[in-house]
């Protein structure tokens, strides 16, 4: 699905002016040092951006490790749960689809 959403992506980051979440963190990361490659613990944060384009909502997960540029990292399709079976649905936003 989220392949599907994929080509998405660079119209919602083009089009959005807000930034609508930040999480900073700190992970394990590989980084090259020196020729060789070492997991050191890096401060790491989070954008999040979420639009409605083309009847799809979904949410687009930027990264940047500290001290390095952003990059793209998720893209995230809103899902809803059945109550019935409580299998999860991509909701459309046409009922009659949904």
């Amino acid at each position: 699905m989220r392949f599907r959403l994929l080509h998405l992506a660079p119209e919602i980051l083009k089009s959005s002016h807000t930034l609508q979440g930040i999480l900073e963190t700190k992970k394990f990361e590989r980084t090259r040092v020196h020729g060789r490659t070492d997991t050191l613990l890096k401060g790491v944060i989070y954008y999040e951006f979420i639009a409605v384009l083309k009847r799809n909502r979904v949410r687009i997960i930027i990264k940047q490790v500290e001290g390095g540029q952003k990059f793209f990292w998720s893209i995230v399709p809103f899902w809803g749960m059945n109550t019935k079976t409580m299998i999860r649905v991509l909701h459309d936003g046409i009922p009659e689809e949904d």
